[in-house]
């Protein structure tokens, strides 16, 4: 009877595999204004901002109104977006001006704008006043003092730098450089201090895990983890081509991984397994996980027209389900 036995095992590890992962519940869609083309997402003062290159604005999204609260309209190509919320300024990188436009949060207005030598791309904020911000074009990373509105260190990468994560712990930058198949290692001086050269090609999205000490990379065709310490990979999951965002909800340790039509979900627990792939209704490489109201928000275009698709994750067996009043009223 030992063969019944190993399949009864099997069964309950892929059972517990996919309780694991949150399931996801479409729960609304809302109209952008504006034409299709989102760059990168973040949160501030409980808002979703959403950089909108399709409609040269930055987009301010209420996520419990369910609608778009402000549009800074103006802004040429605005592509990466960093927030100091508690100086009460985002930071949003104006491709096509070569310029940072500096918005306050308080009237969600354009307050400033910064001049650069090149085309800014990704940003990261490290909460010291200082912005490193990425050219793609010229392939470098520099590092603005945001004090003096002056850079004060510049690498050259020698790739084509991509994303941007940071690791606060050791105040060290983590950059994917999309045609030298890389991740590269920077350090505040802006020295490359250690290069991890993947068995993958064009790598794009990442995100850092500070509990498992991960890097998780979206490359052609597949999702990777890798150590932040040597480079070694630990794991891979097959992935749709063309994910080049991701967010990962650090309670429930779900990545969430967006991709031309699609997204995904999966467990990422010192190991990587795929939850479940959703065919969206909208085309869109951009999300975000709303940790405060549980909420994942999956930008995209449909029919020529800018939507926002919002997804709430299945509540475990034995819980209760939705406490939005919205979802309350409709049920």
């Amino acid at each position: 009877m030992r063969f019944p036995r190993i399949v009864l095992s099997i069964l309950l590890l892929c059972t517990a595999l996919f309780a694991a992962t949150p399931q996801l519940r479409q729960i609304g869609m809302v109209n952008i204004p504006g034409a299709p083309g989102f760059g990168e997402l973040t949160f501030c003062n409980g808002m979703l901002l959403l950089t909108h290159p399709g409609a040269s604005a930055v987009d301010v999204f209420d996520p419990v109104k369910r609608r778009v609260v402000a549009q800074i309209a103006g802004l040429q190509a605005p592509r990466g977006i960093a927030t100091d919320e508690k100086g009460g300024r985002v930071y949003v990188a104006d491709h096509g001006s070569n310029s940072i436009a500096v918005i306050a949060t308080d009237s969600w207005k354009v307050v400033d704008s910064i001049g650069l030598t090149g085309s800014p791309d990704s940003l990261l904020y490290d909460s010291a006043g200082k912005l490193y911000w990425t050219d793609s074009d010229a392939g470098t990373i520099s590092l603005l003092d945001l004090h003096t509105k002056q850079d004060v260190a510049r690498t050259d990468t020698g790739g084509t730098p991509r994303e941007l994560e940071w690791d606060g712990a050791r105040k060290l930058v983590f950059a994917t450089l999309q045609d030298t198949h890389q991740v590269i290692v920077v350090d505040p001086e802006l020295k490359i201090v250690n290069r991890f050269t993947l068995n993958a090609s064009q790598p794009t999205g990442l995100v850092y895990d500070p509990q498992y000490h991960e890097l998780y990379v979206a490359v052609r065709y597949a999702v990777l983890a890798i150590s932040a310490d040597t480079g070694a990979e630990i794991d891979r999951v097959a992935a749709p081509a063309g994910i080049d965002r991701m967010w990962l909800d650090p309670d429930s340790h779900t990545l969430y991984a967006a991709s031309e039509g699609s997204l995904l979900t999966l467990n990422a627990k010192g190991r990587l397994s795929l939850g479940d792939e959703i065919l969206t209704q909208v085309k869109g490489d951009a999300v975000a996980y709303d940790a405060d109201k549980h909420l994942v928000l999956f930008p995209g275009g449909r029919e020529g027209k800018s939507k926002l698709i919002i997804f709430r994750p299945m509540a475990p067996q034995g819980q209760s389900g939705s406490d939005d009043p919205q979802e309350a009223k409709a049920r």
